[in-house]
């Protein structure tokens, strides 16, 4: 049984609890649904512990606060959590809110990536199937709410990307419009290979 805690109805704390254990069968460390869901440190550890039959991991959780910038697919999928993050902040109005909102944010990020990325078109790595994981998730809006990165809108293709505030702005650059570069590149190199294949083939051909 858990203990209600004073000055909170009962119906309330059910759906915080709800909501806390939605988090953790996604992956949410206790560190995180405490600090999302506002339930006491000793109850996260124990919602974790009646989920998945066993401990948290110990240790720090995932922060690199340049991990944005370790490469464009990195970028990528926090830009598009983070812009859906962003849409639903003015619509989400259930308790416990910030929960609420965070998760709503993380499964259509999570159903969009996994729609998307299964495109041929967007062939542009083999990492595409790393989703961003939630605890990841979670750092990533404390980096916004903390001013070390924004979103931005990209002048080329006019869409929404996170930026690291700390870094110049040679290095904020749009990572959708990286992918796609990465992705022409590779077609032209593909397509310049089948070329000299032919032609040394035509050479071999017309010496014999």
């Amino acid at each position: 049984m858990y203990r209600l805690p004073s000055e909170t109805a009962l119906p309330e704390f059910l759906e915080t609890l709800s909501m806390a254990n939605k988090l953790i069968r996604l992956g949410a460390r206790p560190p995180v649904v405490q600090h999302l869901c506002g339930i006491g440190r000793k109850v996260a550890i124990r919602l974790y512990k009646e989920v998945h039959h066993c401990p948290s991991k110990s240790g720090m959780l995932p922060y690199d606060s340049y991990w944005i910038a370790r490469s464009s697919m990195n970028a990528l999928h926090a830009s598009i959590f983070l812009g859906m993050y962003s849409d639903f902040s003015q619509l989400v109005t259930q308790k416990p809110a910030h929960a609420t909102r965070f998760m709503t944010a993380y499964g259509l990020y999570l159903e969009t990536v996994g729609r998307v990325f299964n495109d041929n078109r967007l062939d542009v790595s083999s990492d595409q199937g790393n989703f961003l994981g939630i605890n990841r998730a979670w750092h990533l809006i404390q980096q916004v709410n903390s001013r070390e990165s924004r979103l931005v809108l990209c002048a080329t293709c006019q869409s929404r990307h996170i930026v690291l505030n700390t870094l110049p702005k040679f290095y904020q650059r749009c990572p959708i419009c990286e992918v796609w570069a990465e992705k022409n590149i590779r077609r032209n190199k593909a397509a310049c290979s089948g070329w000299q294949r032919t032609l040394a083939s035509g050479s071999r051909l017309s010496t014999s």
